[in-house]
């Protein structure tokens, strides 16, 4: 699988540093969090028994405010992962603007093996055992992986409980009707299109000319996938945990959408021809956006991809080898802390709405965001222009030039 999420977290640090001339003591600090933890959940489950998991929260920074970052359920998490993911987060936030470092948290769980009874005995349990260091002044979990709205639901019902107070603003990615903003649950999908229509537009092109491949169908892959339709684009391939699905001359995204909230995967769906992850991977598109999980694309694949834009989705999904080789093949990469950063954005907005109890359209949601996501693009490709580099690349500089600027000025470094 090659390297591991930290690993390449790590490898995108030093080569930044090195072009920033970073000293040791900067970068001694940035690659450790201020604070980690690990939980143990003892969860009764429907058969009498107690099963006991283990969950992460790692918080990365908290020089430019209170930690962000989102929750991720699944059966391969590790705190590594979690480590990695924090840390990107801190990049994001900081690039976005948003006052607030990085966090992540997890729990080692498929959530498709449990009841929706046992999921939330366990969910309630996850915030019980982190609620020490949550707070809307210290961290504000939000959604991820295998963590939709109704779990974000428990979990802040869970926090205001235990705490005896109404305090929305400590959970993102809430349902409205609990104080969630409208428009948070496809963000970070409209982030992505906003990104990459604007991308294409400097090169002269639309979306309304692009085959596209999107690998993940789920929260961010469906919504995008719609999105992406919407605005006139034909997606050729997509796939989830079972496999790949194309059609060379377009897939009915709305179909493929309703079976899949009907049997929660694409498992047995007849709408395209069913390859597997590589094929899928190597289909020639104009554009593939992996918005799975990390490392999907690496040094022993990355001669495959046919693909003549890469957009990351998903957190770290490209290599720094392979996304080397894609640069050499004039094949640009935009990277996840500046493709994929819009559902942090709206969870900074929810934040704000719940903090003063006043709630926007999703018109102004939208709006809002698309103003943010383009000025983010349009920093991001002035550096690489002006330096020579890759999009990722000017995009740390930016971020880090924040976080170190903050780091100075309280005397951390």
């Amino acid at each position: 699988m090659g390297a591991s999420a930290y690993e390449v977290a790590m490898l995108q640090l030093d080569k930044v540093a090195k072009r920033m001339n970073l000293s040791d003591e900067v970068v001694a600090e940035l690659r450790e969090p201020e604070r980690s933890l690990t939980v143990r959940i003892p969860v009764r489950m429907d058969n009498g028994k107690v099963r006991t998991f283990t969950g992460f929260r790692v918080q990365h920074s908290t020089v430019l405010g209170p930690t962000k970052g989102g929750t991720r359920l699944h059966p391969e998490e590790k705190y590594e992962d979690v480590l990695a993911l924090a840390f990107w987060m801190t990049i994001k936030n900081a690039l976005a603007g948003l006052p607030a470092g990085g966090a992540k948290g997890g729990v080692i769980v498929d959530p498709m093996e449990l009841s929706e009874g046992e999921l939330e005995r366990l969910m309630r349990g996850y915030v019980r055992a982190i609620m020490p260091i949550m707070g809307t002044r210290k961290d504000i979990p939000g959604p991820d992986i295998g963590t939709p709205q109704k779990v974000m639901a428990w979990m802040v019902d869970e926090y205001e409980q235990c705490r005896g107070e109404h305090d929305p603003a400590v959970i993102a990615g809430k349902p409205p009707v609990l104080g969630g903003s409208l428009g948070r649950e496809r963000a970070t999908a409209y982030g992505v299109a906003v990104v990459l229509q604007q991308a294409l537009e400097l090169k002269g092109q639309s979306l309304k000319e692009q085959r596209i491949v999107i690998q993940g169908f789920g929260n961010l892959g469906g919504h995008l996938a719609q999105i992406l339709v919407d605005k006139g684009a034909t997606i050729i391939g997509i796939s989830d945990v079972t496999g790949g699905y194309f059609n060379a001359d377009g897939l009915d995204i709305a179909g493929a959408r309703v079976y899949a909230a009907t049997h929660k995967t694409l498992g047995g769906w007849t709408g395209g021809k069913q390859i597997n992850n590589a094929e899928l991977l190597a289909l020639e598109c104009d554009v593939l956006i992996p918005a799975a999980i990390q490392s999907q694309i690496r040094g022993d694949n990355v001669d495959t991809i046919k693909a003549k834009l890469v957009v990351e989705g998903a957190n770290g999904p490209v290599t720094p080898e392979a996304e080397e080789a894609l640069f050499q093949r004039g094949v640009p990469v935009i990277p996840d802390i500046v493709a994929n950063v819009g559902g942090a954005v709206v969870s900074y907005f929810e934040m704000v709405q719940d903090l003063y109890s006043f709630f926007w359209t999703v018109e102004d949601v939208e709006s809002r965001l698309e103003a943010h996501m383009k000025q983010v693009f349009t920093d991001v490709h002035r550096v690489a222009e002006q330096e020579g580099t890759f999009l990722r690349e000017a995009a740390w500089m930016l971020a880090l030039n924040k976080v170190i600027s903050a780091m100075r000025l309280r005397g951390r470094v």
